[in-house]
């Protein structure tokens, strides 16, 4: 995940004083990387000490790891090597919204990539794999990601629900307990009803799971697993499709991480599944 997204992503969480340096780092690029600490906080009207927690809070070492990084992302800038999110205007072509929409989809991917920590989605699939029941809370355009998930983890005999109404949601987390996992899906982190339901379902002795964009959020806190996404919604519609995909992507991996357990038992599930939708084809 390139710097400048994290600082994007987290921006929001930001003390002022660090707000000055990330806007400066957005701004500025080319120039930090060649600047000392105290420079740095200088020219953003802060101390060194700021600048250190800032590069802390993004996740690296220290400065010199931070400065690295952004180096890096100058280079894919500057060979062309980096897909961006483009908003689509009423003046482009066809070409132009084929062109933006697949570029923002396989960034979004390769950020989401980046950012998902392998520990965590290890857990995750050993806690579905484990899992007597499984319920997954999703809203809107997260609601049809979780729908997925659902007919995907049901083709392999899981034991699944999937609720997209609120009163439903909190209905459900009522009957959950021990040996139970709950996920939750929002890209926000911050859809209501997801956070109560999993904040229930905790409550009552159930495993927890959050798909959350990259950052704190109400729902991810609430997690005991957080897999994090990342994507910028900046355009209204691009925006929201990418997340879509990060989302669906997450929930893929942690699909195949199940399926692959005593995988050929699952595999004549699978299999079954098919034979028996067969007869609906013409």
């Amino acid at each position: 995940m390139s710097c400048d997204l994290k600082i994007r992503e987290i921006y929001e969480e930001l003390t002022p004083a660090e707000k000055k340096l990330a806007s400066y780092v957005l701004e500025n690029g080319d120039q930090v990387v060649s600047l000392a600490a105290s420079d740095f906080a200088e020219l953003c009207d802060t101390s060194p000490a700021s600048v250190i927690r800032f590069v802390k809070k993004l996740g690296f070492e220290g400065l010199q790891d931070f400065k690295i990084d952004i180096a890096k992302g100058m280079a894919l800038k500057l060979n062309n090597q980096e897909n961006v999110y483009e908003a689509v205007t009423v003046h482009d072509s066809t070409r132009d919204i084929i062109n933006k929409i697949s570029r923002g989809n396989i960034k979004a991917i390769e950020d989401t990539v980046g950012v998902l920590n392998e520990e965590s989605v290890s857990e995750a699939i050993k806690a579905l794999i484990e899992a007597n029941h499984i319920n997954i809370y999703g809203v809107g355009a997260s609601g049809l990601v979780a729908q997925d998930l659902q007919y995907k983890l049901m083709r392999i005999s899981k034991s699944v629900s999937m609720y997209m109404d609120s009163h439903t949601q909190l209905t459900s987390s009522i009957h959950m307990k021990e040996g139970d996992v709950a996920i939750g899906i929002s890209h926000s982190g911050r859809t209501l009803e997801v956070y109560k339901s999993l904040e229930r379902s905790k409550l009552r002795g159930a495993k927890t799971i959050s798909i959350t964009k990259y950052g704190n959020s109400p729902i991810s806190e609430v997690a005991d697993i957080k897999l994090y996404t990342a994507s910028v919604e900046k355009h209204l519609r691009t925006g929201a499709i990418a997340s879509r995909i990060a989302q669906l992507t997450v929930a893929d991996i942690i699909f195949i991480g199940v399926a692959r357990n005593n995988y050929s038992e699952i595999a004549r599930f699978i299999q079954d599944t098919r034979d028996m939708v067969e007869d609906l084809k013409i």
